[in-house]
């Protein structure tokens, strides 16, 4: 997710993951995303999208990226 441009939908994560494209990882998968949403790890942008919340190491989505005032 950390190199991915876009937010992912959880059969696409199954597949980053070299896991076989089945109906039971990817609702396996759903589940635990929503979990990570619930703790903060990530964000659900639309139904079924999810990307890495702002500031979890570091990270910074396009247009939140913070600027060096010195």
């Amino acid at each position: 997710m950390a190199t991915s441009n876009r937010p992912l939908r959880p059969r696409e994560i199954v597949q980053a993951m070299g896991k076989p494209d089945t109906r039971s990882q990817t609702e396996g998968k759903r589940s635990r995303l929503r979990r990570l949403v619930s703790d903060g790890w990530l964000q659900r942008q639309e139904d079924g999208l999810y990307t890495i919340a702002a500031g979890i190491n570091g990270h910074a989505p396009k247009g939140d990226e913070l600027t060096d005032s010195r």
